[in-house]
């Protein structure tokens, strides 16, 4: 799984995506998101763990959706890095 990392991540009330900069484009999220939570390889990152970050390193809160640019749509799986606010992606297909 190749990750890359988004910018100007838009939330909706609920916290879920409703847009985002991926690749120099907007992507508006066109269905539903889907959200679980992952865990983290938590040793690869332990060294670096700032004292009390706990629960943020263990889990990685995952969204599953299609977003589309243009005519386009895409299925993507974003992962949203906490304590950071960092967002990544997984650009699975098009269509």
């Amino acid at each position: 799984m190749r990750l890359e990392e988004i910018t100007g991540v838009m939330l909706d009330f609920d916290g879920a995506p409703v847009g985002f900069n991926y690749q120099g484009k907007s992507f508006l999220v066109a269905s539903r998101p889907v959200r679980w939570y992952s865990r983290r390889l938590w040793w690869e990152d332990a060294a670096a763990a700032p004292k009390g970050a706990g629960a943020a390193l263990l889990e990685v809160e995952m969204w599953r959706l299609w977003a589309a640019s243009g005519d386009v749509r895409f299925f993507f799986e974003l992962s949203h890095q906490q304590p950071d606010d960092r967002w990544e992606v997984n650009q699975l297909n098009s269509q």
